[in-house]
């Protein structure tokens, strides 16, 4: 997809930004797409505290806190500009203004790498899931750009009103979404696809509905409906 994207043969795309992953500056943002019936939503919205879960010290490791004590290090400005923007004077300067910005090198990279291919050099949070606290300050990929920005603006009257993260479940709510929950997940996906490519027509969407209910969906949203209220708590 990248590759395409870069030899401008995509016509429409969902990616951060076309133009750090693929050097296109041609791409607008849409938005929220109208649907049939006037409703318009937009919910693909990133929570600050993004990836939970994603560090982890296993039983082999002889200094645990010695370990947290260096992935902490990440949380703090010093440490976040670290993870996030490289080195001072190889990846990023700072303005008189005191703003943080990526050197050319990195935005217009004499090789024909892309933002992200150049950046990819010095730091590792770059297509991967990581521990972190995402602040504009010192996070400036894709999504900080003018273009990114602009696009954001024409979602944002249509942008749900709270986010969610993933909720923490005990142990007896993560054994029903292992079961009844990936069921109902899975044959989800299935349906979804094969209501988008028609394999399915949508004069099957009743029995859809009643299939899901009966896969447990009253077990599956009780679980949801806990969880959320331990995390408004």
């Amino acid at each position: 997809m990248l590759a395409k994207g870069k030899a401008g043969l995509l016509g429409s795309t969902i990616v951060p930004n076309p133009e750090t992953l693929m050097n296109r500056k041609e791409y607008i943002g849409l938005g929220a797409l109208e649907g049939p019936h006037g409703d318009r939503l937009y919910s693909h919205i990133k929570v600050p505290m993004v990836h939970p879960g994603a560090f982890a010290i296993t039983s082999k490791n002889p200094i645990p806190e010695a370990t947290m004590r260096w992935i902490d290090y990440f949380y703090s400005e010093e440490g976040a500009t670290l993870f996030f923007m490289g080195e001072e004077g190889v990846t990023y300067e700072k303005t008189e203004n005191g703003e943080l910005r990526y050197l050319s090198d990195i935005t217009n990279n004499p090789e024909g790498l892309t933002h992200d291919q150049a950046l990819a050099k010095y730091v590792t949070w770059i297509g991967g899931s990581y521990p972190g606290f995402v602040r504009a300050k010192y996070f400036k990929g894709s999504e900080t750009l003018p273009n990114a920005m602009a696009a954001a603006e024409k979602a944002k009257p249509y942008a749900v009103p709270e986010i969610w993260y993933n909720f923490n479940l005990n142990e007896e709510e993560q054994q029903t979404m292992s079961s009844v929950g990936s069921d109902i997940q899975s044959y989800v996906t299935e349906m979804e696809e094969k209501f988008i490519s028609g394999a399915v027509p949508f004069a099957y969407w009743d029995q859809y509905l009643l299939d899901i209910e009966q896969r447990g969906l009253e077990q599956y949203m009780a679980v949801y409906k806990a969880a959320y209220e331990r995390y408004r708590k």
